[in-house]
């Protein structure tokens, strides 16, 4: 993996020329975004130096190195009738049974594409929600042999009301798109990453899950989250990182990315959690959230369900929720959506200085995009 660079062409640059260009370097191509016109290369030369190689070349728009993204867990009304409802704190946390008692909840014409390690192929509570799989590692399946995606998936949109496992943020309102962009060990690189967002986006995907992220800005990760959210409409939502700090972690610092952080409980930032009003837009809760495990055997080491905490366990109740909404009245387009989400939040310990928006409400938030439906 760390052979690896990213280039990308001026949209003039016909693909012929940009081969002639890799054969010149030296390098070899392994990938391409075409949506993009960018190309990922393995050299075995010196890296810096390809990397001036390429930025002599004329067409050339910028060059830089294929870094590592990682998963963000830290390990350890309308009633539904799922058994496990009862250790949701999350959910009544959010005003999540008020919500589904006035949402549009069983159409399942929402899509959120899940771009994480996975989602278990026949979990009893996830596997009739699963439309599509893609694969963009150098793992062997699409199954989730890591455990992380799983549990995001079952946070957001596990099969809800039917008297058995857990529910879902978005109860029965969304499908999943299972996009594969981290690998078995829960890293992957961000050319898998913006691969999985331009394949979502082309999928009609209406919300993006990235319970991942890194320190690192890539301008071809900001290129993807820009194609998604400006040509394909898509609403965009990620973790903002588990150090306990306010240094920017990416996607989730993009401009149009809905940046989510994490709460306890008692509606405090939680301890690992990263913060700062000026990039991160919502909390959500991310302590010991019970949700969805692989079936089989996972790095994670749990099965069927299990708690974890993490902002990527915040993420999916703010992708959830914009199902939830999209649902509801599904002539709102994405910065819509993402205007609900955040004029629905109410405050917390901490907004205004740890996240903008303060903590997500279902039930608000709910009540906007029905008032904007009336509207219409």
């Amino acid at each position: 993996m760390n052979n690896r660079l990213i280039v990308k062409f001026n949209s003039n640059v016909s693909k012929d020329h940009c081969m002639k260009i890799h054969q010149q370097v030296g390098s070899t191509m392994v990938d391409c975004i075409d949506e993009l016109n960018c190309y990922v290369v393995i050299t075995g030369n010196d890296m810096d130096k390809c990397r001036k190689w390429y930025l002599c070349c004329e067409g050339v728009e910028f060059v830089e190195f294929d870094t590592v993204v990682k998963t963000n867990p830290i390990k350890g009304k309308a009633m539904p009738n799922d058994p496990g409802f009862t250790q949701q704190w999350g959910l009544p946390k959010v005003s999540a049974s008020k919500a589904w008692s006035i949402a549009r909840r069983n159409l399942r014409r929402v899509s959120i594409a899940i771009l994480d390690s996975g989602i278990d192929q026949n979990h009893r509570d996830l596997s009739n929600k699963i439309i599509v799989n893609r694969n963009f590692t150098d793992s062997h399946t699409v199954d989730d042999l890591n455990g992380h995606g799983t549990h995001v998936a079952g946070i957001a949109c596990t099969i809800t009301n039917n008297a058995r496992g857990i529910a879902g943020m978005s109860y029965n309102a969304a499908s999943l798109m299972n996009i594969k962009v981290l690998g078995d060990q829960g890293f992957g690189l961000v050319s898998w990453v913006a691969q999985g967002i331009v394949f979502a986006a082309n999928q009609d995907a209406k919300v993006i899950n990235m319970s991942l992220g890194s320190s690192a800005h890539s301008k071809l990760l900001g290129s993807a989250v820009l194609y998604a959210w400006r040509e394909k409409r898509v609403v965009i939502i990620a973790a903002a990182g588990n150090n306990s700090s306010n240094t920017r972690e990416f996607p989730a610092a993009y401009n149009p990315v809905v940046s989510v952080a994490a709460t306890n409980k008692n509606d405090r930032k939680a301890r690992f959690s990263n913060y700062g009003a000026k990039w991160v837009d919502v909390a959500a809760p991310g302590v010991k959230i019970l949700s969805t495990a692989p079936n089989h055997s996972n790095e994670i080491s749990c099965l069927d369900y299990c708690s974890l905490s993490g902002t990527s366990m915040s993420t999916p109740f703010v992708s959830g929720l914009a199902a939830l909404i999209y649902a509801t009245n599904p002539n709102l387009n994405n910065r819509q959506v993402v205007r609900i989400i955040q004029k629905g939040a109410v405050s917390v310990p901490g907004t205004g200085r740890l996240y903008k928006h303060g903590r997500i409400n279902a039930y608000k938030s709910m009540v906007i995009a029905r008032n904007n439906r009336r509207n219409r």
